[in-house]
């Protein structure tokens, strides 16, 4: 059930042709004006805008959106690259992006506010709300805090689908669908004219969307004109467009789309307690601990990080491939950041270290300019990230003898993610072999899943390319070679296809993927 599961959200996602572009090049940044900045502020922004633009040619990311919000105010907001390589429309801080994981902060804010208003208890068993929890031991904390597996409380976990067991629990005490509480408590109070509820939300309005109304709707088919289109590296150079997220989920997990202008504006209500009082927004900002003591380092909803005497609430936002989201607050600074982009690159890189958002090298460049510069009461130089590792750790080392205390080790930590990152995708991309196209045309037909959902795809062939919709009736991907029999899908890169023949024909065709399951397709025509 769990593949079948997985195979049916990958058939519903949109595969584009691949695209092979070199993002280093010019590439257009739009950006809105500083407001209200001092000269100071103005000299920060313009090094953190050279960082961000130096790495994100680095990770070849295709596109993103940032905003810095100070004192509940925006402070500066520019848009990066291109929301869409192959139309070359800019990126600007009004693109619409998926938040993935992020959606989590909002079904987090409306447990805890249940919780505040007595309506919900967070000890309350999770099989009040599920069948698949066959006894009371997990508890609504349990799966706010990613506690939930094995013995519950006892250790963290990180699960997405599990969280996603939280919409029930929205659902039942508020009595409408998730998506019309996200509407009613976020979008139209705050004014997030920008975002939507989920991909398919106008396609679907006839089932799911229809109370919200045909202005909403509207709007919503206006705001998804503007959403970026989503990429993915394919070794150390080729850019991929690849296919959206389910286009049909929308949960406590993940679902929502947004701009961080509109998330400015969602970071601001939270400091001014508009969802939550003070009290309330704290617990959820506590390090969850373990039944054995152990602080753990997710809070309610949120990830909570001790850095260097300061306390760190953030979250990430990763759907495999083709985008990701960091949001990153530093509450007695009063100061956050929002970055979105069309590439698993932002966030995806800091995981070749660990978890934690001091891994992540657009997060370092924030904390060091924005936080430990006014701690320091002086400059940090910036380190020059377009060097190897050898001479950026040499580099590291000299500057933090002269910060005066400031040891750079977000930097280096960071940095040392981003080159693994990119080496691991360089030393994990496979080169095609070339074949004949009388082999290539033996493939060429008609096939059937043998297992749920049963579709009828096809294999065709333009010249000496293969090409399949296995993904999507309507988009084709290529299929590379790695032998007569073997193919590749730089798309995805750890799923392999392979073909099976009698003695005269191709009979069947095998999805295999390096998690270990299989989908096998029977030959019809």
């Amino acid at each position: 059930m769990i593949l079948q599961r997985y195979f049916k959200i990958l058939a519903k996602s949109l595969f584009a042709l691949a695209l092979l572009v070199n993002p280093s090049g010019s590439l257009s940044q739009t950006g809105r004006e500083t407001r209200d900045t001092s000269s100071q502020n103005k000299k920060r922004l313009e090094r953190f805008e050279k960082q961000v633009d130096d790495l994100r040619t680095l990770l070849k990311i295709p596109g993103m959106s940032a905003v810095i919000i100070k004192d509940q105010k925006e402070l500066w907001a520019k848009g990066f690259g291109f929301a869409d390589l192959e139309n070359r429309i800019s990126a600007t801080p009004d693109t619409v992006y998926h938040l993935a994981s992020i959606t989590k902060t909002f079904a987090a804010t409306l447990i805890m506010q249940l919780v505040e208003q007595g309506k919900l208890n967070l000890d309350e068993p999770m099989s009040h709300y599920s069948n698949d929890f066959k006894d009371d031991s997990v508890k609504v904390k349990h799966l706010l805090s990613h506690t939930s597996e094995g013995t519950p409380g006892e250790r963290y976990q990180y699960d997405g689908s599990r969280f996603d067991y939280l919409t029930a629990v929205i659902e039942k005490k508020f009595g409408k669908p998730f998506l019309e509480v996200i509407v009613e408590t976020f979008f139209d109070p705050l004014g997030m004219s920008s975002s939507v509820p989920f991909h398919n939300i106008v396609d679907e309005a006839d089932k799911r969307g229809a109370s919200l109304g045909k202005e909403k709707l509207d709007r919503y088919r206006k705001n998804l004109s503007r959403l970026s289109q989503p990429y993915t590296l394919y070794g150390d150079r080729d850019i991929i467009h690849v296919w959206y997220p389910p286009k049909d989920f929308i949960g406590a997990a993940a679902g929502l789309l947004s701009t961080v202008l509109d998330m400015a504006k969602y970071d601001a209500a939270i400091d001014r307690h508009v969802f939550l009082k003070q009290e309330t927004q704290e617990k959820a900002w506590t390090a969850f601990t373990s039944n054995s003591g152990q602080r753990l380092p997710y809070g309610l909803g949120w990830f909570v990080t001790d850095y260097h005497g300061l306390r760190l609430i953030w979250h990430y936002g990763h759907w495999g491939t083709g985008f990701s989201s960091i949001y990153l607050k530093v509450p007695e600074k009063n100061v956050s950041l929002v970055m979105l982009a069309n590439s698993e690159a932002l966030a995806d890189h800091q995981y070749q270290v660990g978890e934690d958002i001091t891994n992540n090298v657009f997060a370092c460049n924030f904390l060091r300019l924005f936080v430990f510069e006014d701690a320091q009461g002086r400059r940090l130089p910036d380190p020059r990230w377009k060097q190897g590792t050898e001479e950026f750790s040499s580099e590291i080392t000299r500057l933090s003898k002269q910060s005066g205390g400031y040891a750079y080790d977000c930097e280096r930590n960071s940095q040392t993610a981003l080159a693994k990152w990119i080496e691991h995708r360089r030393k994990n991309a496979q080169k095609p072999v070339r074949l004949d196209r009388r082999i290539l045309e033996a493939y060429v037909g008609q096939y059937q899943y043998e297992e749920p959902p049963n579709r009828i795809f096809t294999v065709s062939r333009e010249g000496n390319r293969l090409f399949t919709d296995m993904y999507s009736r309507n988009h084709k991907l290529e299929l590379f070679a790695e032998s007569e029999s073997k193919f590749f899908l730089k798309v995805a890169p750890r799923r392999q296809v392979i073909f099976i023949r009698d003695d005269r024909h191709v009979t069947h065709l095998e999805l295999i993927a390096v998690e270990g399951w299989t989908m096998r397709a029977k030959r019809i025509k």
